[in-house]
C-alpha cells in the first residue's frame, strides 16, 4: 500500500473540478487548477505541514474536492491517519466522482485506516473499492497485503490470483504471491512464482530478497546469502538492502 501520503490521482481536477470564479470574485489572479493540484501534492511530499495550510487557503478559494484531497494527504503525511481517512471516504461519496477516482480515494483510505491500525476498517474500504472498480489490480493487491499480514494467506493469494490474471508480469503481486506461498510450505509455487517475475524484473531488489528468503526457508544458506547479496548490489541504500544485511548478519551468527 502506498504509504508516502501523496497520492496524484488522474483526472480528479477535470472530473470535479474547482472554482476558479471565486478567485475572481476576491479580486485575485484567476487559479489554474490543474498546477494548483499538483502544486500541493508536491508539497505534500517534503513539506506537508505547509502543504495543510497550502490546501485549506485553496480551499476557501473555491478549490473543491482537490484541495480536499491534497488536505487529506497532507494530513496522512502528518501521522492524522483517522481524520485524513474520514475525509477521503467523504469525498468519495461525492457524486461527480467518476468510479475510478472513487475507488482511487478509498484506495488512499484503506491505507491511512492501516495506518492507523484499524486494519478491518481498511479492509471493508478496500472491499466497497473493488466493488466500484472491480478490474483494478492495485486494490486487490493492496487487500492481498492485509489479508497476509493477518495470516489469511490463502485469502490474500486468491487476490494475488485475481491481480496477476489482470496484470499477468505484475512483478509486485508475483513477488507477494511467492512470499505468502513461502509462508505456507509451498515451496515449489514460491519458486515458479520467483523465477517468473525475475525474469520479467531481473534487477528488482524485493525479488532477490524474497529469493532469499525462499532459500533460507528451503535450508539453503549459500544460496540465500547469494541472494541477498545480489540486493546489496543492485539497491545498497533501499529498505531491500537494509533487510538483505539484517538477515546475513543473522546467518553469519548462526553459522
Amino acid at each position: 500500500m502506498n504509504k508516502t501520503g501523496m497520492w496524484m490521482i488522474g483526472g480528479i481536477v477535470l472530473a470535479l473540478g474547482t472554482a476558479p470564479q471565486a478567485a475572481r470574485a476576491a479580486g485575485l489572479e484567476e487559479i489554474n487548477p490543474e498546477v494548483e493540484y499538483r502544486t500541493c501534492l508536491d508539497m505534500v511530499r517534503s513539506k506537508p505541514k505547509a502543504a495543510l495550510e497550502y490546501a485549506g487557503q485553496w480551499a476557501g478559494l473555491g478549490g473543491g474536492i482537490p484541495a480536499e484531497h491534497c488536505k487529506a494527504s497532507a494530513m496522512d503525511a502528518l501521522g492524522e491517519h483517522h481524520a485524513a481517512a474520514t475525509l477521503l471516504e467523504d469525498l468519495a461519496t461525492q457524486k461527480r466522482a467518476t468510479a475510478e477516482i472513487k475507488a482511487s480515494l478509498l484506495q488512499q483510505a484503506a491505507a491511512a485506516w492501516s495506518s492507523a491500525g484499524q486494519t478491518e476498517r481498511a479492509l471493508g474500504v478496500l472491499n466497497a473499492a473493488i466493488t466500484v472498480n472491480p478490474q483494478n489490480s492495485d486494490l486487490y493487491e493492496d487487500r492481498a497485503v492485509l489479508l497476509a499480514n493477518d495470516n489469511k494467506l490463502w485469502e490474500a493469494i486468491d487476490d494475488l490470483n485475481t491481480a496477476i490474471d489482470h496484470q499477468p508480469q505484475r512483478v509486485s503481486a508475483l513477488a507477494l504471491r511467492a512470499a505468502a506461498y513461502r509462508r505456507l510450505q509451498v515451496y515449489d509455487l514460491a519458486g515458479a512464482d520467483i523465477q517468473k517475475a525475475t525474469k520479467i524484473a531481473p534487477k528488482d531488489p524485493d525479488l532477490w530478497l524474497e529469493a532469499g528468503n525462499l532459500a533460507l526457508a528451503m535450508k539453503r544458506p549459500n544460496d540465500a546469502r547469494q541472494n541477498w547479496m545480489a540486493v546489496l548490489r543492485l539497491a545498497p541504500d533501499s529498505a531491500s538492502a537494509d533487510a538483505a544485511r539484517n538477515n546475513i548478519e543473522k546467518l553469519d551468527v548462526k553459522q
